[in-house]
């Protein structure tokens, strides 16, 4: 058990009781993939315009482009996600 401190309006005095307050594992490595979800996605959609068609960069820059976009795709397949670091930016992105 858990003893919180909260407000009692009532009373207008602060009181302490008992929280049931168990870990949830699952729910808390669930929270820590989606945000490593959000974040690989947000990296994802930050380097879009490299592979437009309009894009000024050179095909060595594309290539290297791709690699680290597909790298962000494979993310979630590495052993050890979320706890795993994102790929290296490439410096012209």
């Amino acid at each position: 058990m858990l003893i919180q401190k909260v407000y009692d309006g009532t009373s207008g005095t602060w009181i302490e009781i008992d929280v049931d307050n168990p870990v949830d594992e699952q729910g808390e490595l669930d929270a820590e993939k989606a945000l490593k979800r959000m974040q690989r996605n947000s990296e994802l959609v930050s380097t879009d315009w490299a592979l437009a068609s309009d894009s000024p960069l050179t095909d060595e820059q594309k290539t290297e482009a791709t690699t680290y976009r597909q790298a962000l795709r494979d993310l979630p397949a590495q052993e050890g996600f979320p706890n795993v670091e994102l790929p290296t930016k490439p410096d012209f992105l």
